[in-house]
């Protein structure tokens, strides 16, 4: 019997006793018989059960068993693969026995009921006479009602709910290279180690996972490497909600959990681990059951031929209770899980801040249920706390749920809050702790003593506990780091070597690669050498390659506890100098600070900003096209072959965003930080937000163009005030426009809340206006045209540019470059230079350098370099920052060149 099986009957018992259940009058033998059967009830029927049945006539029951499976083979079994097929056995052998007298009597009253074998339980529809049937059976246990789950629904941040997802898609667009929760668990030290999840399988019952997305496809197990898919015993449809046979996801919350868990591009902490799922969450305890048992031996894509060896290492579950309590049924599954060598991860529910809030079955004694907390490393207030049951701890542990960026459907990237984004760190962390100690898979006890052990002491007494373990963070905050340098060793060695050329000469910088049961890589040092301390025990082939080499190729083993080496020489190869200059191919001519490659990135040179000058080395033979990216935007990439690469005249990209181009009719670029002369803000709202120009909310440019930009912001509002703002153009003269067409860049996110973008038309003043432009879809870094062709006789045109969040407390737009006319080669040169700080030659981001004399303005982006384009002649450019006393500095402008002008500016006292 399970510690799981003997809590459940503790409790119910304690439950259940003493309660009173009504039931037919009778006398004599009867009057006994009855009086047996009401006693049977009171002892094993859920009273809501009863009363329902008192109602309605009949209700639902489950029906629970005496004894438990004989899981002692499985648990002595050497190999997770042996645990799990002696398990599942064992499950099923005794769901057999165990209900053999309950099916018979259902079968002879005809009832419509259904068998689960991952707990052994049965569900049917019973009235009062079959209920007295059941309960008089030794072998059936308890009658309990079915509990109601549900996944633990992500909190959007700041409360937001985005068209009825818990994700906020937008912020895909400033995706760090390591999302913040990943770094913090320690994964990438781990990484640096040589082990991300190779080897490991993890598995979640959620939503689904879009199978291909790019951050997930590779590490699908059901990828067979050349872009085709075999879905069975990889995914399944439980729910039958995927059209055709390919996995998809109908919420988004089950890829999100799978990108934390083994995402590409830094959204998961075990990339190199592969995964599987079934979609079961979370329309009914019967489908949940089905999906335990599918973890614990996964089926072909028709749910047949179960197989236990196919199961995965680690079962991720970011659902359970709506409301704090127990389920007896599911510590069954869970059971199974254990005996089979599956790790169960659950997330320990967002019903907080209260104490007792723990969701099932997070709450159960043998599960490692997670809380959340942020990047300060304070609890969320929704993390659910404990105690467990019995007083036991809970969470066991707890990591980052707060703000938690990972992958969604489409393609896409999206932040949610909550337990649901927290255990999928921890399910994460487990995969990387089992790939470098391969001894504790399937070790259930192993693993939670390590994860536990090493988790960060983070004291909180609001739920009692003490600095070391609390029903808050429970044993702490992870760290796999910490987890890895502890566990037991596995089977590894250490292998070293060093990469010569031809000559003897030590080769720095080659990337070799290991292939064999895991893969490894590594980059000689300045020495040409790499070494692994601890690798695992096995053969490999190895790659050897660096750019302007032969790759040379071999094999290696690598014995357990014993030192490997491995040497390697690359063939140097004959190479040739490209030299050669880029310039504008727009009209005005000038040299381009751009950016000059192989189409791999072997190979890279910058120009010189003020000639256009490069050089670059390539390989005597082969084809190696040069990829062109200029530093300035408005330009295409372009690709040339090395022959053709003396002069490179590059075009300009649609929208006119390049510097020195534009129109004479309207041209703003915002670079001024204010409301551009003669136009005007007009505030409609309750807040104080109107359209702003200075970026006071550090959001950034996320338009198609760059420096200052135009901002209607809701996000920064108050949740219950109107956002409703004009920004109005001054007169123009449209008739003197060659093209009469509108462009602007364009960023805008609403989600489906309820805000709205609309652009005006007025001839007379403002008196009356006429829309040309509207949406309330989301448009994210786009260059929007209009064609105003039907006033293009018309000499005083106004435009008006309004925002509405209609008091829904949604995002914002953003505007830059707004044009009307043809975009022609203006006259005037280029300023080219980079802000420093006196002091320390530090570069000094988002100075502005402005023209007063032209009105131009420009910005510096994090290098502090700037590119202006002004009037021709002697300028005096104004430099100021914050935090910077305003200094100045000349520049002798000449039409169509590139002219230099640094500055320094004085920190403030």
């Amino acid at each position: 019997m399970t510690v799981a099986q003997r809590r459940t009957r503790r409790i119910l018992a304690a439950a259940l006793a003493g309660a009173l259940v009504p039931w037919a009058a009778a006398t004599g033998a009867s009057a006994q018989e009855a009086a047996t059967t009401e006693a049977l009830i009171a002892e094993k029927v859920a009273p809501e059960l009863v009363a329902e049945i008192g109602d309605d006539g009949e209700a639902e029951l489950w029906l629970l068993f005496t004894g438990a499976p004989d899981y002692d083979a499985a648990l002595a079994a050497a190999t997770k693969e042996q645990k799990g097929a002696a398990a599942v056995a064992a499950a099923k052998a005794y769901a057999e026995t165990s209900q053999q007298e309950a099916v018979a009597a259902l079968d002879a009253a005809g009832a419509d009921y259904a068998t689960f074998w991952g707990a052994s339980t049965v569900k049917v529809e019973a009235d009062a006479d079959l209920l007295a049937d059941l309960v008089a059976l030794d072998s059936v246990e308890q009658v309990v009602a079915a509990p109601e789950y549900g996944m633990i629904e992500p909190i959007a941040p700041g409360g937001k709910d985005e068209a009825g997802s818990g994700f906020q898609t937008w912020d895909a667009v400033q995706t760090a290279a390591v999302e913040w929760g990943v770094d913090d668990v320690g994964a990438p030290e781990v990484w640096d180690e040589g082990f991300t999840g190779e080897g490991i399988v993890v598995a979640n019952i959620d939503t689904g996972v879009q199978f291909d997305h790019p951050a997930l496809a590779d590490s699908y197990r059901g990828s067979n490497g050349d872009g085709t898919y075999t879905h069975d015993y990889n995914f399944y449809d439980i729910q039958d909600a995927c059209e055709g046979d390919d996995p998809c996801d109908f919420d988004g919350h089950g890829t999100h959990t799978m990108g934390t868990m083994v995402g590409s591009g830094g959204i998961g902490v075990a990339p190199g681990a592969e995964w599987i799922a079934v979609n079961a969450c979370c329309p009914s305890i019967e489908t949940l059951i089905e999906a335990g048992q599918w973890i614990a031996a996964p089926t072909d894509a028709e749910g047949r031929n179960p197989d236990p060896l196919k199961a995965p290492h680690i079962v991720n579950n970011s659902w359970g209770t709506t409301i704090p309590g127990y389920d007896p049924i599911y510590a069954e599954v869970v059971d199974l899980w254990h005996a089979s060598g599956i790790i169960p991860v659950f997330s320990a529910g967002n019903n907080g801040p209260a104490c007792l809030t723990m969701s099932t079955p997070g709450v159960y004694e043998n599960v490692i249920a997670v809380g959340a907390y942020d990047e300060d490393h304070q609890i969320a207030d929704f993390s659910s706390r404990g105690h467990g049951l019995d007083g036991t701890l809970k969470p066991d542990v707890s990591a980052p749920g707060v703000g938690v960026l990972s992958s969604v459907p489409g393609d896409d990237y999206g932040i949610g809050d909550g337990t649901s984004m927290a255990a999928p760190h921890v399910a994460g962390s487990i995969a990387l702790l089992m790939s470098a100690s391969p001894t504790l898979e399937g070790d259930y006890e192993a693993v939670y003593e390590t994860i536990t052990g090493t988790a960060v002491d983070t004291p909180d007494d609001q739920c009692t506990g003490d600095d070391e373990a609390n029903n808050v963070y429970g044993h702490g905050r992870i760290d796999v780091e910490d987890a890895v340098d502890e566990a037991p060793a596995g089977k590894f060695g250490s292998l070293s070597g060093t990469v010569t050329d031809q000559d003897g000469n030590t080769v720095p910088g080659v990337r070799l690669v290991f292939e064999g049961g895991v893969v490894r890589e590594t980059v000689t040092d300045a020495d040409g050498e790499y070494a692994f301390e601890r690798i695992p025990a096995g053969r490999y082939r190895v790659t050897a390659s660096k750019f302007l080499y032969g790759e040379a190729t071999g094999t290696v083993r690598v014995n357990r506890n014993a030192a490997a080496v491995f040497d390697a020489e690359v063939e140097r190869l004959p190479t040739r100098t490209v030299d050669g200059a880029v310039v504008d191919g727009g009209g005005h001519g000038w040299a381009l600070d751009a950016t000059v490659s192989t189409a791999g990135g072997e190979a890279v040179a910058q120009t010189d900003p003020f000639t256009g000058a490069y050089s670059l080395v390539i390989p005597d033979t082969g084809d190696w096209p040069l990829t062109v990216e200029t530093d300035y935007p408005g330009y295409q990439a372009v690709t040339v072959d090395p022959d053709d690469a003396a002069l490179v005249e590059v075009p300009l990209a649609e929208g006119c965003l390049a510097p020195g181009y534009g129109s004479e009719i309207l041209d703003e670029r915002f670079e001024s930080l204010a409301a551009p002369s003669g136009w005007e803000v007009v505030n409609n709202g309750d807040d104080d937000f109107p359209w702003v120009f200075d970026d006071p909310w550090g959001y950034g440019n996320m338009t198609p163009g760059s420096g200052g930009y135009a901002e209607a912001n809701s996000d920064a509002s108050e949740i219950d005030l109107l956002t409703d703002t004009d920004m109005v153009t001054a007169p123009f003269d449209l008739s003197a426009a060659d093209d009469p067409t509108l462009s602007f860049a364009n960023f805008f996110v609403d989600g489906g809340i309820g805000s709205e973008a609309e652009v005006l038309l007025s001839v007379d003043g403002g008196t009356t206006w006429e829309q040309v432009w509207y949406t309330n879809d989301d448009l994210e870094a786009t260059v929007e045209t209009v064609d105003l062709a039907a006033w293009a006789d018309q000499t005083a045109v106004q435009l008006k540019f309004h925002f509405t969040d209609n008091a829904t407390w949604a995002y914002w737009w953003m505007v830059d470059n707004v044009r009307v006319g043809g975009c022609d080669a203006l006259d005037g040169g280029l300023v080219r230079g980079t802000v420093t700080d006196a002091a320390t030659g530090d570069p000094v981001a988002d100075a502005r350098v402005f023209d007063a004399a032209s009105g131009a303005a420009a910005l510096t982006d994090a290098d502090g370099e700037y590119v202006l384009f002004t009037d021709a002649g002697d300028r005096t450019l104004d430099v100021s920052a914050d935090g910077y006393t305003a200094a100045t500095t000349a520049a002798a402008v000449t039409d169509g060149e590139v002219t230099g002008a640094d500055a320094e500016l004085e920190a403030e006292a």
